[in-house]
C-alpha cells in the first residue's frame, strides 16, 4: 500500500494526521476526531508537546487554499480537521506576535522584494496597518429565522440571551394595527415595541426598532392577549 493510500485510510478512519511547528520545534502526531472535538483539548496537547505550560500562544492552520486560519474555538477547531488531506499542519505562534494578529487572517505572508524591485518600485512607504485583537470564542446573540416560510412583510427574529439573567432589553405598549379581512381594513388590537434599552440585547442587534409590531413570542401568537399578559407570561 503507497503512503497516501495510508494516509486516506487514517483520515477516512476518523484519525487525523497533524503536522505542528512552534519556532523550529516540529511536531508529528495524529489525533481521533471522535474523541477530541473540543478546542481547549487540543490546545492543551499542544501545550504539553511544545512545552508551552507558561507561554500564551495563538494556533493557525493552513486550508487547502493555502490561507492561514485562526484556530481559537469549537467550531473552527472542527472546520481545520475537515480540510486535512490527509494531514493538517498546525503554526503555533506566541501570541501578540503572529503573523494573522499583525497582518490580517486569509492571506499569505508577503514575499521580500529583491534589491531591483526595490529600486525600480515606488518609493512610497506602506500604510501602516491597523492591528485588530484576534477574537476569542464567540457566541451568536440574534438571528432571522424562519425566512422560507414566514411572508415578506414579517419578520420572526431570535435572541439568545447564552444562560443570562438579563433582560431582553425592550418595552411593550398596546395599540392598535390594521388587518385585512374578508370584509376590507379592520382595526384590532395589538402589541408594539415602545422602547429599546440603551446597550440592551434587542438594540444591539438591530434587528428590532420601536413601533415594530410583536405578532408571537416563542411561536406562540400574542392576538387578542393583554398588555400584561403578554409582558408576565412571554418574556
Amino acid at each position: 500500500m503507497s503512503r497516501s493510500s495510508k494516509g486516506a485510510l487514517r483520515y477516512n478512519g476518523g484519525i487525523v494526521e497533524i503536522k505542528s511547528k512552534f519556532d523550529a520545534e516540529f511536531r508529528r502526531f495524529s489525533i481521533d476526531k471522535s474523541k477530541m472535538r473540543l478546542f481547549d483539548d487540543f490546545y492543551h496537547l499542544l501545550e504539553n508537546l511544545h512545552f508551552l505550560q507558561d507561554v500564551p500562544f495563538i494556533i493557525t492552520y493552513t486550508d487547502q487554499y493555502m490561507d492561514l486560519l485562526p484556530i481559537n474555538n469549537n467550531e473552527n477547531f472542527s472546520r481545520a480537521l475537515s480540510t486535512a488531506r490527509p494531514s493538517l499542519k498546525i503554526l503555533i505562534q506566541r501570541k501578540g506576535e503572529s503573523y494573522g494578529e499583525l497582518n490580517g487572517y486569509g492571506s499569505q505572508p508577503v514575499k521580500k522584494k529583491n534589491p531591483i524591485t526595490k529600486l525600480i518600485g515606488s518609493e512610497n512607504s506602506p500604510r501602516q496597518k491597523i492591528q485588530i485583537s484576534l477574537m476569542e470564542d464567540f457566541r451568536r446573540v440574534s438571528a432571522i429565522i424562519d425566512v422560507d416560510i414566514v411572508p415578506e412583510t414579517h419578520r420572526r427574529v431570535k435572541l439568545m440571551k447564552n444562560g443570562s439573567d438579563k433582560p431582553l432589553g425592550f418595552y411593550i405598549r398596546d395599540g392598535t394595527s390594521v388587518r385585512v379581512t374578508p370584509h376590507g381594513l379592520e382595526k384590532v388590537p395589538a402589541i408594539f415595541i415602545s422602547r429599546l434599552v440603551p446597550g440592551g440585547l434587542a438594540e444591539s442587534t438591530g434587528l428590532l426598532a420601536v413601533n415594530d409590531e410583536v405578532l408571537e413570542v416563542n411561536g406562540i401568537e400574542v392576538a387578542g392577549k393583554k398588555l400584561d399578559q403578554v409582558g408576565t407570561t412571554y418574556f
